[in-house]
């Protein structure tokens, strides 16, 4: 592996020797994550209809300041809206929090990529933790591969950085 990446620089594409084998992310994440994630072509992906059925992720700072019951009243009257509206037009009704299954099959190269490139400190929350555990099942499954994937946890932050 050393001998294969010793020239490559951050910006450089990992060598076509790492693009094959399909690895599957199957994912019940909020829509905005999706939103961002879906953009990269370089992998197969599949959704199920969007229901509502999975609910919906309330983001840390929401409870931190003390609006979780504001959220949760907003979120609620969507999922009612939502409900009473035949697909798709209901699905434009969704909020952005409201969770839904995802399929995505990828090269170790492309995992490499969206794990490091949407870990980043200027990411939105929700993706970030999406790469970094994208990032942590690839150590479980292939230990010698996941220690190349150069991404942020999660909890790292950097406000001055843009």
């Amino acid at each position: 592996m050393d001998v294969a990446l010793q020239s490559r620089t951050r910006r450089d594409d990992l060598l076509a020797g790492f693009r094959g084998g399909l690895y599957a992310y199957d994912m019940a994440i909020d829509i905005g994550a999706y939103r961002d994630l879906h953009r990269h072509r370089r992998c197969q992906q599949f959704r199920q209809a969007y229901s509502g059925d999975l609910g919906y992720d309330t983001p840390e700072l929401v409870e931190k300041s003390g609006a979780g019951e504001v959220y949760r009243q907003a979120m609620e009257a969507a999922w009612q809206a939502m409900r009473g509206l035949p697909a798709p037009g209901s699905h434009y009704l969704l909020p952005f929090g409201g969770r839904s299954r995802f399929l995505f099959k990828m090269d170790f190269a492309e995992a490499e990529y969206i794990s490091k490139l949407r870990s980043g400190v200027k990411g939105h929350f929700s993706y970030r933790a999406i790469a970094w555990e994208m990032k942590r099942k690839m150590e479980e499954l292939e230990p010698e591969l996941g220690r190349l994937i150069d991404a942020t946890p999660p909890w790292v932050e950097d406000p001055l950085k843009r």
